[in-house]
């Protein structure tokens, strides 16, 4: 029976893995970690099954007795917390010098993808751009990008690094793109981009875009997030190293859609689309408001990046760059099946969920 230790069990990501993998492999042994004592008492509550760590990614020295007793290492908690990190590297090596088992799964961000454009001073925020990252074929091009990059991604250099200074232990980064829908998890359930996004339109009363709103991200259903880092702890629990599964391979992209969904297209016609734009996203939102009766005014202000660091969670970042990629890793070496929720109807979910935990009636 393997162990799995999870960081992040209370949030959005995290949640709703530990919801998934606690149904479809019961026979695993979950081990989590928690710092508030509040919400350790939900997750108990909820399952059984799972033993509660109570601590933070700061408690360096539980993270790595823990690390050096379970096989699987889950850090979903947080993508720029380098001693974390290193608490885990360490544990790691010295668990498969004794001869043990050693998998890791960290999970960063799209964001990672605009790392040029943000170190790019002439760039224009809301701007296109028709660069899509490729993490099976152009695997190569994905890891030299991240490693010209290393200061905006700090902890996603460091896992790479191992594949060079300590190849024994089995790592993996997934980056998930705009994530979409309600999480199954014991605590946060609401994601940030689109709830975000349809909170301060709702507030306006009208719309916002960064710049010329014609950038563009990936997207996916939080289920299936969770379902493609199940298949890769299937795979660490069956022990599987084909020399592309982990290392300076595993860079998983989770990209299943761009933002609106158009039946019939495939994703590479969807990739081709110049109309898949945070422009139209922001349209969307609120034609959904409107039908609900929620705004009057169909108009979409164009904001700079810094006005949307203001008003939104990182919003000059996650509304005004492009993070484009095609998640097929995970498809063709995981068998990832990503078959969830539209787009389209979750916009007008949240714009209703939005509209009611900010209080607001119709007209």
């Amino acid at each position: 029976m393997s162990t799995i230790f999870l960081t992040g069990a209370s949030g959005y990501i995290g949640g709703d893995l530990l919801d998934q993998l606690t149904k479809a492999h019961p026979e695993l042994t979950l081990r989590v970690l928690v710092r508030d004592l509040n919400q350790i008492d939900t997750i108990r509550h909820l399952y059984h099954d799972v033993t509660i760590v109570q601590g933070s990614l700061d408690d360096t020295e539980l993270i790595t007795e823990e690390a050096n007793n379970a096989d699987i290492v889950l850090n979903l908690a947080a993508y720029n917390h380098l001693g974390s990190a290193q608490a885990i590297h360490h544990a790691l090596v010295e668990r498969q010098n004794k001869g043990k088992p050693a998998y890791w799964i960290q999970v960063s961000g799209a964001s990672a993808l605009a790392a040029a454009e943000l170190e790019d001073p002439s760039r224009i925020p809301g701007s296109a751009n028709d660069t899509v990252w490729d993490d099976y074929e152009g695997i190569d091009a994905l890891r030299s990008h991240l490693e010209k990059h290393p200061q905006r991604r700090v902890v996603d250099n460091y896992v790479l690094s191992l594949a060079r200074d300590s190849p024994q232990v089995k790592a993996a980064i997934v980056y998930p793109p705009l994530v979409y829908g309600r999480g199954r998890g014991p605590i946060n359930q609401r994601s940030i981009q689109l709830p975000g996004l349809a909170k301060l339109t709702l507030e306006r009363g009208r719309g916002v875009q960064v710049g010329s709103g014609l950038n563009r991200w990936g997207a996916a259903h939080i289920g299936d997030i969770s379902q493609l880092i199940v298949r890769l702890v299937e795979k660490a629990v069956a022990r599987v190293d084909d020399g592309q599964l982990w290392g300076s391979n595993g860079l998983y992209l989770a990209g299943v859609t761009e933002l609106v969904s158009r039946p019939g297209r495939t994703y590479a016609e969807l990739l081709a689309d110049g109309c898949q734009t945070f422009q139209e996203l922001s349209q969307r939102v609120v034609a959904a408001a409107s039908a609900l009766g929620l705004v009057r005014n169909s108009t979409i202000d164009e904001i700079t990046a810094e006005e949307a660091d203001d008003l939104l969670p990182w919003g000059g970042t996650l509304f005004g760059t492009n993070a484009r990629g095609a998640g097929r890793r995970a498809r063709e070496l995981l068998g990832w099946k990503p078959a969830r929720g539209d787009i389209e109807e979750e916009i007008i979910r949240t714009v209703g969920l939005e509209a009611r935990q900010l209080d607001l009636t119709r007209g």
